[in-house]
């Protein structure tokens, strides 16, 4: 889908850092994920790269980019019974670090794991660094561990259209700290390289972004 020419001269153009997403792209500037990627022609889960421009549409820009593509009071997905997009609650506060939780570093600030997957990280992290010149670091701080809070927060944003996949709280590696996603293919490809000597796999077909630590 094309901008809307009567909208581009209000719409933002905003190059992508390194580590953001379309969805940190789009609650920045307080817009759904869905909002900025039909206004964009992408898809909802649309990884950008770093040094792409995308197009950052006022609500009402956004709106009517929706409207046009038909998707304003209509179903969310198949199955679900949500017939418009539901607010999800407030972003919660990360949660005092356990004992068992050991710090890494990401684009955003500190993020944390189960020490055990947070040493190997490191060990991995500095071989990539030596043999790819690829920092290894995950996409933001709720992109390791995540509190039972967070990760509902983070569920609550995909079933209304506005996040990236996330699963039930309860249900996430993420909760157990062996979990990272990271923000770049260039990432994902040297872990899948060399992450399986630290204990870091990629599960789920499909998700390229997302790891998990298998060694404990």
């Amino acid at each position: 889908m094309a901008l809307l020419a009567s909208s581009a001269q209000a719409a933002v153009p905003h190059v992508v850092q390194p580590g953001q997403t379309l969805w940190s792209i789009a609650a920045a500037n307080n817009l759904t994920t869905r909002t900025v990627a039909v206004y964009n022609g992408l898809p909802e889960d649309a990884h950008p790269a770093a040094g792409q421009t995308i197009q950052v549409p006022t609500e009402a820009e956004g709106a009517t980019a929706l409207a046009e593509a038909g998707l304003l009071g209509t179903p969310l997905a198949s199955g679900t019974d949500r017939a418009t997009t539901v607010a999800p609650s407030a972003e919660p506060p990360p949660p005092p670090p356990a004992a068992w939780l050991a710090p890494v570093l990401t684009l955003e600030g500190t993020a944390y794991l189960d020490a055990g997957a947070a040493s190997a990280w490191e060990a991995m992290r500095e071989e990539a660094l030596a043999s790819h010149g690829v920092d290894l670091q995950p996409a933001g701080t709720m992109s390791a561990y995540r509190s039972w809070e967070q990760q509902a927060y983070l569920y609550d944003l995909f079933i209304s259209g506005q996040g990236a996949p996330a699963n039930s709280p309860g249900t996430s590696s993420h909760e157990l700290g062996v979990a990272v996603d990271v923000p770049s293919e260039d990432m994902a490809v040297v872990i899948q390289e060399i992450g399986s000597a630290y204990g870091w796999v990629a599960p789920i077909p499909g998700e390229w972004w997302h790891f998990e630590f298998v060694n404990y």
